[in-house]
């Protein structure tokens, strides 16, 4: 039976979205609301398993790209989103069957419906991110040969490029700067391909998965010791691994700045209560990227961390962290496929200047015993 994104579907997508968009990505709040009003509109979106498709069937992927600051300022329409799939359509020389994902974290998990309740299309439960990377190689798609090209970036005023190489790497490149002298916020159409296809490099079921998240998230209530149960709960069976905790505390000398277009900065928490001893410190790129206590690195992406406000149990984006702030650090396992070393080629920690290794999360769990969320980081 064909799930259906209806409107409460979408309102779990978003909150579940936040937690895999590890502090990124951007609050998906806005187009909740717009998709949200075009299901009222046209009605609920068929949600299908890339399994379900047939070997021949074409899907395209719908992001945005660019500043999640700039999307709130452009204020789309959603039918940016629609230009970009009818070019690429035309660029191509056929129609798609269905909508895909890039990434399912924050705000590019809504593309894909939005764009579907606008065209009468189904979504595919996949993406490839499994959470949420800031450039456009940074996938399961490219990692495993489908090509981007052709680009097509659409920005608010009905603006439309199209940009065509045989290099993922490069239509990324080139991507950026037009999507900068665009306005600084697109939507995108790119890595058309067949449903064959997509069922060997995408992540499966992660829409589905990101709305159970946010569910039983939302049935917490603002409870940040039962948000992290329930959270466990749903997790520890899923693709991803059963999150753990970091820390408690309070965040310090938080920095932040702009570097070649992307948000980056440090902070630290420190402890408190049973952590009253404990400090560690967390670096972000866009996303939450590394924690570490003094020189020992503890996590590093592509293992998701995630700051909770301790009074809500809600992840607290990069952009809205502010000193003093009382929070939570968890540790999300992230799925088996973005260890495969074709996919550490593009994501590994060394990728963004952190670290030259890897080191799963949970081997730190391990370290823990049995992994209990009071148990103080020892080594």
């Amino acid at each position: 039976m064909t799930t259906r994104i209806d409107e409460r579907f979408v309102d779990s997508l978003a909150c579940g979205a936040m937690f895999l968009g590890s502090g990124g990505a951007g609050d998906p709040a806005l187009l909740q609301i717009m998709a949200k009003q075009a299901i009222r509109e046209f009605g609920p979106v068929p949600l299908v398993s890339p399994f379900e498709l047939r070997d021949e069937d074409w899907v395209v992927t719908i992001a945005l790209m660019g500043s999640p600051a700039i999307h709130y300022e452009k204020m789309m329409s959603g039918h940016e989103m629609i230009t970009a799939l009818r070019e690429l359509e035309k660029a191509e020389r056929r129609k798609a069957t269905a909508i895909t994902s890039l990434e399912i974290g924050g705000i590019n998990a809504f593309p894909p419906v939005l764009t579907a309740a606008l065209t009468n299309l189904p979504v595919v439960d996949c993406d490839g991110m499994g959470r949420a990377f800031p450039e456009l190689q940074m996938t399961t798609y490219h990692a495993f040969g489908v090509q981007a090209s052709p680009l097509i970036l659409c920005a608010s005023n009905g603006h439309s490029e199209k940009i065509i190489s045989p290099s993922n790497i490069e239509i990324e490149k080139i991507g950026r700067v037009s999507m900068t002298k665009m306005g600084g916020s697109v939507a995108t159409a790119s890595f058309p391909m067949k449903a064959k296809m997509l069922q060997e490099v995408g992540i499966p079921h992660t829409f589905l998965l990101s709305q159970r998240i946010g569910e039983a998230v939302l049935h917490a209530g603002a409870d940040v010791h039962r948000v992290f149960t329930n959270l466990s709960r749903e997790l520890q069976n899923s693709i991803y691994g059963r999150p753990f905790k970091l820390i408690e505390g309070k965040v310090v000398e938080l920095q932040r700045y702009l570097k070649n277009g992307l948000l980056r900065g440090e902070f630290f928490v420190e402890g408190t209560g049973f952590y009253h001893s404990e400090q560690i410190e967390i670096q972000f790129q866009s996303e939450y990227l590394l924690a570490k206590k003094g020189e020992r690195i503890l996590t590093t992406v592509p293992d998701l961390i995630c700051v909770l406000d301790a009074g809500t149990g809600l992840p607290v984006l990069i952009e809205d962290l502010e000193s003093h702030m009382n929070v939570w650090v968890i540790v999300i396992p992230c799925p088996i496929v973005l260890r495969h070393s074709k996919m550490m080629d593009v994501i590994g920690p060394w990728n963004f200047g952190i670290a030259d290794s890897y080191i799963p999360a949970e081997h730190l769990l391990d370290e823990e015993g049995n992994g209990d969320i009071h148990a103080p980081v020892r080594y």
